[in-house]
């Protein structure tokens, strides 16, 4: 397997190569907002990210709100992806952050925001990292907390030629918020989930802004999740009216 340099690489491959051929990869450096409700495909892309990058010979950070370290690698495995060899020797690396039970304020969660930060700058850094997802953390933070965060991330990015994914819901925010978190972004995907003409259910994912890639954005595909497969991107005619 061909080792990837990431300072220069010019982005990272995704796990499916359908995706890969519809945008190309996300572009090294880049700064990605993942947006969409619940159960959407949001995680699944993702975990799409995370393989593609760990057979690149990306080192990956996953920072999850919504999994453990052990269903993690449990659900890379159910989409044929034994992510386990990269966890034991440190080029996968998962932080679960377990949110229950806390009783959270905006000093709680502004101390938290600040160590996260530092952790991913001086032991947490990595070629890919992951948020997913800061929805919970942000409801119990100011605003000024919360983009103070983001805008470090995006220095990171700058500075260390990083790639870094955010996940989050769009109920939890104000318009006015999600504009300014959206402007700091290279990248802007908008995961739903729509109703076939057969009536089936299947999610879709809309490319809005992609600064950098390797091919024109603004692309939309219809998936589905398939076991030992993941994203199964559906062809247009199945999907059209």
């Amino acid at each position: 397997m061909a080792v990837v340099d990431v300072k220069r690489a010019e982005s990272v491959k995704m796990g499916n190569g359908e995706l890969d051929r519809m945008m190309g990869g996300l572009p090294i450096p880049s700064m990605n907002l993942i947006e969409g409700e619940n159960d959407t495909g949001k995680s699944v892309f993702c975990q799409d990210v995370i393989i593609g990058a760990l057979k690149s010979d990306l080192s990956v950070r996953y920072v999850t709100t919504e999994m453990t370290t052990t269903s993690t690698l449990s659900q890379l495995e159910s989409f044929g992806f034994d992510a386990l060899p990269y966890f034991i020797k440190g080029k996968f690396k998962i932080t679960a952050f377990h949110s229950k039970g806390i009783d959270w304020d905006e000093n709680i969660t502004s101390n938290y925001l600040a160590v996260m930060s530092n952790y991913i700058k001086k032991k947490g850094d990595a070629d890919v990292i992951i948020f997913d997802s800061v929805t919970y953390i942000a409801t119990h933070s100011s605003q000024n907390d919360l983009l103070n965060f983001l805008s470090e991330l995006r220095n990171f990015v700058d500075q260390r030629r990083r790639v870094i994914l955010v996940t989050l819901h769009p109920f939890a925010f104000d318009t006015n918020l999600l504009i300014r978190i959206r402007s700091m972004c290279d990248g802007h995907f908008v995961f739903k989930v729509k109703t076939l003409p057969s009536n089936e259910t299947a999610r879709s994912v809309e490319i809005l802004k992609l600064r950098g890639a390797m091919k024109a954005t603004n692309n939309m595909a219809t998936f589905k999740v398939e076991p030992n497969m993941g994203i199964r991107i559906l062809p247009f005619t199945a999907v059209k009216a």
